[in-house]
């Protein structure tokens, strides 16, 4: 397995200058690689849309919709009565919603990448993004470096098969060891 470095850019600029550097510091065109990675859940991976059932920022969301819907369900209906039967349904029918509603954005938390695994990821940000094999001494803490210093707003060190210039087993869903992230 070969040592990949990748940053994660706002613009395409930024990762033209991080590639007119590296190839100042005697990279060459077959240890780096740019592309455009797709937003998270994009990239059709899983049957019924997405890359899978959860990410891990959001995976217990499904317990909380559950309460928040118990709780909204029961306010609104006691809340609902004071309008007879019907209104009885009707607030117990909105409270549900809105507690589920409530209830499953009360769960959702920004992924932590050390917590992720295959089956609840913790993607990378989607726009451009350079990959960087680092197989020689000295070549990560200048890649490392040169991408901080060209504005990436992730930096991240994964391994991976890099066959012909390119990161050939690249999955967005594979956790990864993040370096650097810049808040927005």
């Amino acid at each position: 397995m070969a040592t990949i470095i990748a940053g994660h850019f706002d613009h395409v600029e930024h990762l033209n200058e991080a590639i007119r550097l590296l190839e100042g510091q005697g990279f060459g065109p077959g240890d780096y690689a740019s592309f455009y990675l797709n937003p998270p859940g994009q990239h059709g991976l899983y049957m019924l849309g997405g890359d899978a059932a959860a990410d891990q920022g959001s995976d217990g969301a499904g317990k909380g919709a559950a309460a928040g819907a118990a709780i909204g369900g029961g306010v609104g209906m006691v809340v609902g009565a004071i309008g007879g039967p019907i209104g009885a349904l009707a607030g117990s029918g909105v409270g549900a919603y809105l507690g589920a509603l409530a209830g499953a954005l009360s769960q959702t938390t920004d992924p932590e990448p050390a917590a992720a695994t295959k089956d609840v990821p913790a993607e990378p940000p989607g726009g451009p993004m350079l990959a960087i094999h680092v197989d020689q001494p000295g070549q990560e803490a200048t890649a490392i470096a040169i991408l901080g210093h060209s504005m990436a707003r992730q930096i991240d060190r994964a391994n991976g098969t890099w066959t012909d210039g390119t990161w050939t087993d690249f999955d967005p869903r594979e956790p990864v060891v993040t370096l650097l992230k810049r808040q927005p």
